[in-house]
């Protein structure tokens, strides 16, 4: 987490263009390092086994992670959408990451407006590309009001509430992950700022500011732990619903049929209760 925010309004705009002064910049390419050297030395341990070789360690911690985000993709979107699996592994760490890695100093990339809603933005175009796939033109009836005329019901004219309700999922989705990082980034902050006033009247404490480091690990456990996992998992959990419900209600069924045929643990309920939070 950042000890203070960054002051922008002195900086030219070529400045502002490249990132000059927003810390987040510097963490994001941070952020791909790591889960890049990550990636390549997974792929290095594992050439080392055989065949009939059982993982361990690293490899094993790694392969029950990928077998873990595989069996979410195919429970909630269903068989078909396990191609895109590493999409889900890459968002799913890359917002963990990001999530967590304020516990070293660094500043949180989720705690950007711009990286959230551009997170969001990915999983909301993504919606209406599943549901063109799945429902065709058809989709665009759901944005209408329908009458019954001749005994058909036939499109009249659009519904705004729907249209609205087609635009709330980025602003939700966004807005959740960033207020939620964003807001214990304040708090710590705040909390450094308290503790530096309450160790200025200490010698020697107030020289370091000894109170924050010693009073700090609570608040960070909290906020970049816990609910750095937590709200990683629900976007991730919250992309895979919005696609699901974007196949429309035929597609939906068939994959809830399918994970009660094979005694998967994700039901009609499950979806309805993931997808109010």
């Amino acid at each position: 987490m950042a000890n203070k925010l960054a002051d922008t309004s002195s900086l030219q705009p070529y400045e502002r263009f490249i990132g000059v002064g927003r810390p987040q910049i510097i963490t994001i390419f941070v952020v791909m390092l790591i889960l890049a050297i990550c990636a390549i030395t997974y792929y290095v341990k594992s050439r080392k086994y055989k065949v009939n070789e059982a993982p361990k360690g690293y490899v094993l911690a790694v392969d029950m992670y990928v077998g873990y985000m595989r069996s979410l993709v195919i429970e909630i979107l269903g068989p078909k959408f396990e191609k895109i699996t590493p999409y889900f592994l890459f968002l799913m760490s890359y917002i963990l990451l990001s999530n967590i890695i304020g516990i070293v100093g660094l500043e949180n990339p989720t705690s950007s407006l711009t990286v959230t809603l551009s997170l969001g933005l990915v999983t909301w175009i993504g919606t209406f590309v599943v549901a063109f796939k799945y429902q065709k033109l058809s989709y665009l009836k759901t944005f209408t009001i329908k009458a019954k005329i001749k005994g058909k019901s036939i499109p009249v004219m659009i519904n705004p509430l729907e249209v609205i309700s087609a635009i709330t999922p980025l602003i939700s989705i966004s807005f959740r992950l960033w207020g939620n990082i964003f807001a214990g980034s304040l708090i710590i902050t705040l909390w450094f700022y308290f503790m530096g006033y309450v160790s200025q009247s200490v010698p020697i404490l107030g020289v370091i500011n000894m109170l924050a480091g010693l009073t700090v690990a609570p608040i960070h456990a909290y906020f970049d732990l816990l609910c750095g996992c937590i709200q990683a998992l629900v976007f991730t959990l919250l992309t895979m619903v919005y696609w699901t419900l974007a196949k429309g209600e035929n597609e939906a069924e068939n994959v809830q049929e399918n994970n009660v045929i094979e005694n998967k643990k994700v039901t009609p309920q499950t979806l309805e209760n993931i997808s109010n939070h």
